[in-house]
């Protein structure tokens, strides 16, 4: 799925991280960026990579007055509040909790209502685990779950209404080389950072270390690379509809294919502070100066 304009700056991009990294391998050919979301975590997890359940993310907005009804969530979910504020209500004993902007609520598998109690619109982007392949879209597709039994009142006859969900995507989860038996630590206090990226046939990342990440690729194909076993190992690709999990480790990734390639990743554990306009983000959950191993010194 292709998105409108980019809010970055792709030349100043560029330039800085030429700068930056002159030492190092930059990164090469043309690459857009959008900033989807940035949010402290208020609560931590540890989330099991399961290969083959469905990771899930998008953009939702809420009406005021406007609610999702109660959705029963299979697994852990991530909502990174951008605008307004946001109430979530739990079946765990009916209970509510608001996160203002800037905040992102973790929370485990459960029964969940979304709520918009404000005067204006609410925005949050979401990642979502463990969903079902091929199952309605969470918070806002299909119907609403039954109100839990201890919830009584207002909250029993709760109904979905003003809820739209833009920019939706899914992939399958896949082993990869981190992801049979691997698990994504989320830490209370730190923040996490959504973006969407449009690749370019050609592009290379040149050699860098990120942040832990979950990724879902709606098209082309992305490559990797990194140093392994003494040698380059490129065995590491992943195609439209996958979706993957990257601890935090150096590596180089590149599109050797004549498509675009589209990717929604949400970084996690960066340190919670004002990023630097335009590209500060992503220099802050990626490291471009990294050199090249000595065990695989290729370039690009």
């Amino acid at each position: 799925m292709r998105r409108g304009p980019f809010v970055a700056a792709l030349i100043l991009f560029t330039s800085v991280l030429s700068v930056a990294v002159a030492s190092a391998t930059p990164p090469t050919g043309e690459i857009q960026f959008k900033d989807l979301a940035r949010a402290q975590a208020v609560e931590g997890a540890s989330v099991p990579i399961n290969p083959g359940t469905a990771l899930v993310s998008g953009g939702y907005s809420v009406a005021p007055g406007g609610e999702s009804g109660w959705r029963q969530l299979p697994g852990t979910m991530v909502l990174a509040v951008t605008k307004g504020k946001m109430m979530l209500h739990s079946g765990e004993g009916c209970a509510a909790k608001e996160y203002a902007l800037g905040q992102a609520a973790v929370v485990p598998a459960g029964t969940y209502m979304v709520h918009n109690s404000g005067n204006e619109p609410l925005e949050f982007f979401g990642f979502f685990f463990d969903q079902s392949p091929g199952a309605p879209k969470p918070l806002a597709e299909g119907p609403a779950a039954p109100a839990p039994a201890n919830c009584t009142g207002v909250m029993a006859t709760a109904a979905p209404s003003g809820v739209s969900l833009t920019t939706p995507e899914v992939g399958t989860m896949v082993p990869g080389v981190y992801g049979q038996h691997a698990t994504l630590d989320i830490q209370a206090g730190k923040d996490v950072y959504a973006s969407y990226l449009d690749i370019s046939p050609g592009w290379s990342s040149g050699w860098l270390s990120h942040r832990p990440a979950v990724n879902i690729v709606s098209g082309g194909e992305l490559s990797y690379v990194e140093a392994k076993d003494g040698k380059c190992d490129e065995s590491e690709q992943y195609h439209a509809g996958q979706a993957f999990y990257h601890p935090a480790h150096r590596h180089m990734a590149f599109n050797k294919g004549k498509e675009h390639v589209l990717l929604t990743t949400m970084y996690f554990d960066l340190p919670h502070e004002t990023p630097l306009p335009v590209i500060g983000n992503t220099i802050t959950a990626v490291d471009f100066t990294q050199a090249p191993p000595a065990d695989c010194p290729r370039l690009r």
